[in-house]
């Protein structure tokens, strides 16, 4: 009925909502709609703020960080090439002390610099950055100081104790890491040495082979060892910095954040930024502990670059030999008193005067020739001296002055032990004005060298009279004298450098920067060495054709010069003996104005065959004519007939040599040729 119909729907009706209900129903509509509102306005200011703030902060951080490193970077590669370049080139003796004291390389030297350098940075460079986060402490912490007196000393324990054992193992591992870059650094040099040598290797005998991969093997093992060792603790390190990071020290911090929520002194969207201050104050108060590897690293690396300053510091005291050079006549070379040994070899040069000419120097092997070369070349008085090298012993005479003009020179040095010159005399028995038949005295000295190591000439033409005056008051005792006619000296070693991976022509010319010239004078210079080293035989001359055999000048310097034009890896090193003999006359001798005032050829004629001999032997010969010349000869000396009947063994002059210089029982005399 529709009564019925009436109650059921009444009965299916919902219930009537209290007043409390409704009241709660508004208050959750309300907040929604704040939310929303809020919502709208974080969604409708996140476009400006990623434009006009986010954007414009992180242009700013690249822009400034940016400039900040270019700044880093360009001071960072300043003193790399101060290094590796500049200082190293900057003294004569730093690049041959770093080669034979050290087995790090420029590079390896640089390398340390560059770690050093960047480490540095990269340390200021993190706590400046997480410097704004931790200002925002102090304002917590001062609200809260149970809290900090609680949880603080504990984190700061708790790192201090990790980095305690962290630092223990930071030095194993950089003591075992400098070994292997030792290691590292000979086993390049062992490696490289015998690859660029692998054919004479296999020459050398059927068990050469083998020595060489068990060096290469025993400098492998040795690293691998290592390197494991190595590893194996940075990872335990590595694993325990983990552990304490993760369980301990970030369990305190959360602690601390944990107070800091539930009293409502921040709230759980600070938790990350004041999770971060945390731990950025820590590593700031705590960087030694903190940056242990780093400033491990850095340690290590500063180590190796104070070796390197040693090393560089002993390499300045230079060994050279007084010496001077002939003030008048400026031709003849004089010893007196030269005492010096090398080895098992001794030579004496009691008086010893060469003038100008071509001198054979013969002796047995092992007698001292070479060594001679050395020790001229140590002259203090050359454009370019070389220091003597330890292995060579310049020794007091044994025996005193005894000859007149010694002892004259003695009486010189004495009067001039003030800094008298030359033209200032101090009495009547150092003349001011030399005549043609007079020679002043003369003392000249290294600055730094002690009185005994004064030389000096002195006048060889006095009356006896005079002479014997003059002997009367000094003791006669043992000087080193060296008398040099003049200060250009060159020597023409055994072994010759050659630079990899540069034209033939820019070595031949190397006080020039190729860079400034043009073409044409390229060209020039090209033609002028190429027809230098044509006129030695340097290359097989171009004929003008296959039916003739006339030699085609101009196609002979041409191709010549094309080849020294060229860049290759090794230009030198693929010549035979002879040409790279040649290249180095014509580089040192023949193409310098004038030939230097004493050359020293040793043994580079050996590897010519004897056309070329003949011509090279010709062309020193005109071109050094007021020079003196001294070559090692190992050919055979004949015998010649003395006046009484003897034998007299001598050296063939082969229209070369002018003279013989010979070592005989450690003495070194001058005999004639035959």
């Amino acid at each position: 009925s529709p009564s019925e119909e009436a109650a059921n729907g009444d009965a299916d009706a919902p219930p009537s909502s209290t007043p409390d209900e409704s009241s709660k129903e508004q208050t959750q509509s309300r907040k929604l709609k704040v939310r929303l509102q809020r919502s709208r306005r974080f969604q409708q200011g996140a476009a400006p703020f990623i434009l006009f703030t986010a954007f414009p902060y992180m242009m700013q951080i690249i822009i400034y960080g940016g400039i900040n490193k270019y700044a880093a970077l360009c001071l960072q590669h300043d003193l790399h090439r101060t290094v590796r370049l500049n200082e190293l080139f900057n003294h004569d003796n730093h690049l041959i002390a770093t080669a034979t004291e050290t087995a790090t390389s420029p590079e390896g030297y640089a390398s340390s610099m560059d770690v050093a350098l960047s480490t540095a940075y990269d340390i200021f460079n993190r706590k400046l950055f997480s410097l704004p986060k931790v200002l925002l402490l102090p304002n917590v912490m001062a609200k809260q100081p149970w809290l900090v007196v609680q949880v603080v000393p504990f984190i700061f324990l708790s790192d201090l104790v990790k980095d305690s054992a962290v630092a223990f193992v930071t030095r194993k591992i950089e003591s075992l890491q400098k070994q292997i870059k030792e290691l590292s650094s000979i086993r390049g040099k062992v490696e490289a040495f015998d690859m660029k040598n692998a054919e004479l290797l296999q020459r050398s005998g059927k068990s050469s082979t083998a020595f060489t991969q068990r060096r290469w093997e025993s400098l492998t093992v040795q690293i691998q060892a290592r390197q494991v060792v190595s590893d194996l603790l940075t990872r335990s390190k590595m694993f325990f910095a983990f552990m304490q990071r993760n369980f301990v020290f970030g369990a305190l911090i959360d602690c601390a954040l944990a107070n800091l929520l539930a009293i409502g002194k921040i709230t759980s969207a600070d938790t990350f930024v004041f999770s971060r201050a945390v731990e950025d104050a820590v590593d700031m108060f705590l960087t030694r502990s903190r940056a242990e590897a780093e400033l491990g690293r850095m340690a290590t690396e500063h180590d190796k670059l104070d070796e390197l300053d040693d090393i560089w510091t002993r390499s300045k005291n230079r060994i050279l030999l007084p010496c001077h050079v002939d003030p008048i006549e400026h031709k003849t070379m004089i010893f007196r008193n030269l005492h010096y040994t090398r080895g098992t070899a001794t030579v004496r040069a009691d008086h010893v005067e060469l003038e100008r000419g071509v001198y054979a120097l013969t002796g047995a092997n092992g007698s001292g020739k070479s060594t001679l070369f050395r020790v001229v070349m140590s002259c203090n008085t050359n454009e370019k001296p070389v220091d003597l090298p330890p292995s060579i012993n310049l020794l007091t005479p044994a025996e005193p002055l005894t000859e007149a003009d010694d002892l004259m020179r003695e009486v010189a040095c004495e009067a001039n032990d003030g800094d008298i010159g030359p033209n200032e005399p101090e009495d009547e028995n150092v003349p001011s004005s030399p005549t043609d038949e007079e020679r002043s005295g003369e003392c000249i000295a290294d600055p730094n060298a002690s009185d005994a190591d004064k030389t000096c000439i002195a006048d060889t033409a006095g009356d006896e009279t005079g002479e014997s005056q003059k002997s009367d008051k000094i003791e006669a005792h043992p000087r080193l004298s060296v008398t040099m006619p003049s200060s250009s000296v060159t020597e023409i070693s055994q072994n010759f450098y050659w630079p990899l991976y540069s034209t033939p022509l820019e070595f031949f010319f190397q006080s020039e920067r190729f860079d400034d010239f043009t073409p044409e004078e390229i060209d020039n210079r090209a033609a002028k060495v190429a027809s230098e080293l044509h006129s030695l035989l340097f290359f097989q001359p171009v004929t003008v054709d296959e039916d003739n055999d006339e030699v085609d000048e101009n196609a002979s310097i041409a191709r010549i010069a094309d080849e020294l034009k060229q860049e290759k890896e090794d230009w030198f090193g693929d010549l035979s003996g002879g040409q790279k003999s040649k290249a180095e006359l014509v580089r040192k001798v023949f193409l310098q104005d004038e030939c230097p005032g004493v050359l020293l050829v040793d043994e580079t004629m050996a590897p010519l065959d004897p056309t070329s001999k003949a011509i090279v032997m010709a062309r020193l010969k005109s071109f050094c004519a007021s020079s003196i010349i001294i070559v090692i000869y190992h050919t055979d000396a004949t015998q010649e007939s003395g006046g009484n009947g003897t034998l007299t063994e001598c050296v063939p002059s082969s229209g070369f040599f002018d003279h013989n210089m010979h070592l005989e029982q450690g003495q070194l005399l001058v005999r004639p040729t035959c």
